[in-house]
């Protein structure tokens, strides 16, 4: 994959423009990913700090070895000084034969996250942008995703259509 080079929306001035890079991540990002997943749930569900600390162990465990074997690919908005400022992966998850859908993998967005001060610039929706891409690229005929209601209408403009899941959560 290529660097992209990204311009904010409407950016309109005399001095030179903040530059943002779209890039593969690599192991080396490893722990900034992690950070916004982090930051994700805190978001969305509120768990206990003790629930996060052993999620982000378990998720780092879980990560790197997806992330060297290519299972996992995940993707930055890079800004000044290195800094990631938005991410999110497309794990290419194993699935079961369907009619008119042969593929044993199925490509799954997840763990999308923009830092709040840097929201509304469309990094999102750059980085859903590549990764639909390359599942393209890559010759997949579906991509999966579950959506937090923030993100809805980025997949929404994305192509995305909503489909109809249920869980029932046991408990213990």
């Amino acid at each position: 994959m290529a660097v992209r080079r990204v311009r904010p929306r409407g950016f309109q001035s005399n001095l030179a423009p903040p530059r943002w890079t779209l890039r593969k991540a690599s192991t080396a990002d490893l722990k900034a990913l992690v950070e916004h997943r982090h930051r994700m749930w805190v978001e969305l569900w509120k768990p206990s700090p003790r629930q996060m600390a052993m999620h982000d162990r378990s998720y780092r465990r879980w990560l790197l070895p997806r992330l060297r074997s290519g299972e996992l690919v995940a993707l930055v908005i890079e800004g000044p000084a290195h800094r990631v400022l938005a991410s999110g992966g497309i794990w290419f998850r194993p699935d079961q034969p369907r009619p008119g859908l042969p593929q044993l993998t199925v490509p799954y967005l997840l763990s999308m996250y923009t830092e709040p001060e840097h929201r509304g610039r469309g990094f999102a929706g750059r980085i859903v942008h590549e990764a639909v891409r390359l599942c393209r690229q890559r010759g997949y005929l579906r991509v999966l995703l579950h959506a937090a209601p923030l993100g809805r209408r980025i997949y929404r403009e994305a192509g995305f259509k909503r489909t109809w899941e249920m869980r029932l959560d046991l408990p213990h």
